[in-house]
């Protein structure tokens, strides 16, 4: 007898070569942030060979998204091994953070990348507050990078807004262990595709606790992809559709008992009909019928059959029209699910009113589609009326998102047309502009003309949306129009500083510090003091600018602030000369402190290398001798990156003193290979 071979296993869906070389260097990248200072020569190489492959990735993409799990990553849909030690680390690392997603954008630059890399290496332990834990003012912000905590309520993923898209991707690994079981599903493999979940539940014995399981599995998944848009959500809407499609009669209709007995069960199929592809709907409600001994007339059946196939096999309008068409009448049914006559009056008149409908209005465009309220301005617009109904329609269909085509319509009414002006003096009067604004549905081009034709009767708005918005995205956008809008932003924005609110006070700062030019009478000090460190953080770059008289003084200030960030901040502003009038504060404030952080003392300690005040050297030795030992000669603290960071700066900065060449020699006699490295580190840019 000849054997039949057994057909091969479906190919899983495995992450793309780009895509895991790039998770691979990011965690490396975090892990060695956690190793060196800020500002190390070993970090600008890794931050460079991340920024290159992002390049690559984003020139496609523009955007690219990363879930958190536990223990896996789930980017483009598909989520990284368990098992793979450098990911499954970096995994832990993300979600030890409490971050559920990063978005990285096209244009994301070097100083980015190295400042999320410093982030992510904090450690979230007893003294450092998790990322995703910590209050709005407090995540950090980038221009091309966002951190979304575990929990948020709305991402960007694959270039569009998705609501709980991370959510659907951990529900379908979820739903795929559950149909199959760990033997069949071993840790850390990637889940098999809906074909083989479809088999898993077929064949599993017939079991009311496992039928219930799965049942719930699709509930939750039905309930999340409902809100859920983005490329990751319309992959699992698709193997979710697939996996009812492949499922048999049997094993659907056992699954579908438990959700049309109840409205909590009903409202399962409500959800699918929202959510999944119309071909798997209309077998799902089939199924349910035919488990809860439920009956649908052949006509019935026969219409929405007919919508169903016309739906998913058309084009253009006439799709969208079946598929509405198809999705509404199959929810007048359920209303009426549990009525004993299978013609009862409601039914019937289901039928007659899809029999007498008629179309959807569409575009005269081949291919183009128009919402009732786009196709009412367009009217109002031909016939020049204008009046409540049409002023509602064109606030539906900003609030929608149609900003950008009323403008197209304006654009293309004639040059006299009464309706036109009105609705034109609709979108920029400053109340209606400040709910467009603030309700962020209009797009940035848009946007721009609006601000374009109100001039600096825009100010006033924009500033109202600045102060108040929770929103970054239209933070950002009021960021980019209000420094085009003239000498007066700035002197509006000095009368919003007398705000009480501390919100309004860092927005107000955040937005000076955009301008070129700030107004004589502003003066940052009062605002190093605020209370809150927030509004403390934006003043110190304004105290800090080019040929600022304050400079210095803010410079010691913000050194001995109980902020860390401030503290870094102005780290940062002394890497290369530190005034003489702040060493005894760095000194004193930063690095003997016991209060700041290894790597806050270590990038201060880098900074010593900017002066040769004797304190300095002191300091550095205290750093790193212990004390002596038997035979007089110094002894060195343990190895750590302060005391590396401190051995490197006396041997760049002080190499040839006596009571430093003796400290050198130890460290180039110690077993420790860094030790040695960072007294050869420093002796070879005191020659450079």
């Amino acid at each position: 007898m000849t054997e039949t071979a057994a057909p091969a296993a479906p190919a899983r869906a495995t992450l793309s070569k780009e895509l895991s070389e790039f998770l691979v260097e990011l965690s490396i990248g975090v892990h060695r942030f956690s190793m060196y200072p800020s500002g190390h020569p070993s970090l600008d190489p890794i931050v460079e060979s991340i920024i290159a492959r992002l390049a690559d990735i984003l020139q496609a993409r523009r955007t690219l998204s990363i879930g958190v799990a536990a223990r896996q990553l789930i980017i483009e849909g598909v989520a990284t091994e368990q098992k793979h030690p450098v990911l499954s680390e970096l995994a832990r690392k993300l979600h030890d953070h409490q971050l559920g997603a990063v978005v990285f954008e096209f244009g994301v630059t070097a100083p980015e990348i190295a400042s999320l890399l410093e982030s992510l290496a904090e450690d979230p332990g007893r003294d450092a507050v998790p990322l995703g834990m910590r209050e709005g003012g407090d995540v950090p912000t980038w221009e091309h990078i966002e951190l979304h905590p575990i929990g948020y309520e709305a991402l960007t993923l694959g270039g569009a807004a998705e609501a709980g898209a991370e959510r659907v991707s951990q529900l379908w690994l979820s739903l795929a262990q559950a149909a199959l079981s760990a033997e069949a599903l071993p840790e850390g493999e990637e889940p098999p595709d809906a074909g083989d979940v479809a088999a898993g539940i077929a064949s599993h014995a017939r079991d009311e606790a496992y039928d219930k399981v799965i049942a719930g599995y699709l509930q939750q998944l039905a309930a999340e992809l409902k809100g859920a848009r983005g490329r990751e959500a319309e992959r699992i809407r698709a193997r979710v559709s697939q996996l009812v499609q492949s499922l048999d009669d049997r094993a659907l209709q056992r699954i579908m008992r438990f959700s049309a007995r109840d409205p909590e069960g009903r409202r399962f199929l409500l959800d699918a009909n929202q959510s999944l592809a119309v071909d798997a709907v209309m077998k799902m409600v089939e199924a349910a019928a035919a488990s809860t001994e439920q009956t649908i007339s052949t006509s019935m059946t026969r219409l929405l059959t007919k919508l169903s196939r016309h739906a998913a096999g058309a084009v253009g309008p006439s799709r969208s029209e079946a598929d509405t068409a198809l999705r509404e009448n199959i929810e007048r049914l359920l209303a009426d699910w549990e009525l004993a006559d299978p013609n009862p009056e409601a039914y019937t008149t289901v039928l007659d009113r899809m029999a007498v409908a008629s179309p959807i209005l569409s575009s005269p465009e081949p291919g183009e589609a128009l919402t009732g309220a786009e196709r009412l301005v367009q009217m109002a617009l031909e016939i020049d009326v204008f009046g409540p109904t049409v002023r509602k329609a064109v606030m539906d269909l900003i609030r929608e998102g149609g900003t950008a085509r009323v403008l197209e319509l304006l654009d293309a009414a004639p040059a006299d047309s009464d309706a036109a002006r009105r609705i034109r003096e609709l979108l920029t009067s400053p109340v209606q502009f400040r709910k467009i604004l603030g309700a962020g549905h209009v797009d940035a081009e848009s946007l721009e003309r609006l601000v374009q034709e109100m001039g600096e009767a825009a100010i006033d708005p924009l500033l109202d949306v600045l102060a108040e918005s929770d929103s970054r995205a239209v933070r950002r956008r009021v960021f980019d129009l209000l420094p085009r809008l003239g000498p007066q932003v700035p002197e509006r924005a000095l009368e919003r500083l007398e705000d009480h609110r501390w919100f309004v006070k860092r927005n107000m700062l955040a937005l000076l510090s955009r301008l070129e030019e700030l107004p004589e009478e502003f003066d940052p000090r009062p605002f190093l003091k605020h209370d809150d460190h927030r509004v403390r953080r934006e003043a110190l770059p304004l105290a800090m600018r080019p040929g600022s008289p304050i400079r210095d003084e803010a410079l010691v200030q913000a050194l001995s602030d109980d902020d860390e960030r401030m503290v870094r901040m102005a780290l940062l502003q002394i890497q290369e000369r530190i005034p003489a009038a702040a060493v005894g504060t760095l000194v004193n404030k930063v690095i003997r402190s016991d209060k700041r952080s290894p790597e806050i003392r270590a990038l201060a300690v880098r900074c010593l290398a900017g002066t040769d005040q004797p304190l300095a050297r002191m300091a550095l030795l205290e750093l790193v001798v212990a004390g002596k030992t038997l035979l007089g000669k110094p002894r060195l603290h343990p190895t750590s990156s302060v005391l590396l960071e401190a051995v490197r700066v006396l041997a760049l900065r002080w190499s040839g003193r006596e009571d430093v060449e003796e400290v050198l020699a130890t460290a180039e006699r110690s077993r420790d290979p860094d030790l040695r490295g960072a007294v050869l580190a420093g002796r070879k840019e005191a020659d450079a």
